[in-house]
């Protein structure tokens, strides 16, 4: 894949999953918290690695993983836009440094797997990332989405057939 396609395929992604969010119309708190379910499938052929991390207050810094299991920590990253954009080039995992719920799992063709997240504070941001590890551009997508107010939040990352992936943020004002 060339570079050039390769960042507007990661700027879509990061605009995707939070184009669709919005807050319901009652704003009321639901007590406990907001409910938080991810889920990823893969339909592909691929091995990928699937990674999602819930954030209250910002990443308060970013550690990104790579294919040869090299680390870069970009400590004063507090959201995606502060991380370079070549900086995801081979990476295939991250985690925020700061405080966080992280849940990565790898995934072969035809499977998927549902995370439900213990209770976070409304307004909480969602970061997910896709990486085939074993290509060279292993980074597929990169993305975040909140639900501000609403009871419940349901992230779905879907990888299709033919590698290209969907990222969906449904926000309810029902849990």
């Amino acid at each position: 894949m060339q570079r050039r396609q390769y960042f507007a395929g990661l700027g879509l992604a990061l605009a995707v999953p939070v184009a669709g969010c919005s807050a319901p119309a009652d704003s009321t708190p639901t007590p406990g918290g907001q409910r938080l379910t991810v889920s990823f499938s893969n339909e592909s052929d691929r091995t990928l690695v699937f990674t999602a991390a819930v954030v209250e207050a910002g990443l308060g810094g970013v550690r990104i993983t790579y294919r040869d299991d090299s680390e870069r920590t970009f400590p004063d990253a507090d959201t995606l836009d502060d991380v370079p954009a070549d900086a995801w080039d081979g990476a295939v995992t991250f985690e925020p440094v700061g405080p966080h719920q992280r849940r990565q799992f790898r995934s072969t063709g035809g499977s998927g797997l549902g995370v439900e997240f213990e209770p976070v504070a409304f307004g909480s941001t969602v970061v997910t990332t896709v990486a085939a590890p074993n290509t060279e551009q292993s980074i597929r997508s990169v993305g975040a989405g909140t639900c501000g107010e609403a009871a419940a939040a349901e992230v779905s990352v879907q990888v299709d057939a033919e590698g290209r992936v969907h990222l969906h943020t449904t926000c309810k004002s029902e849990a």
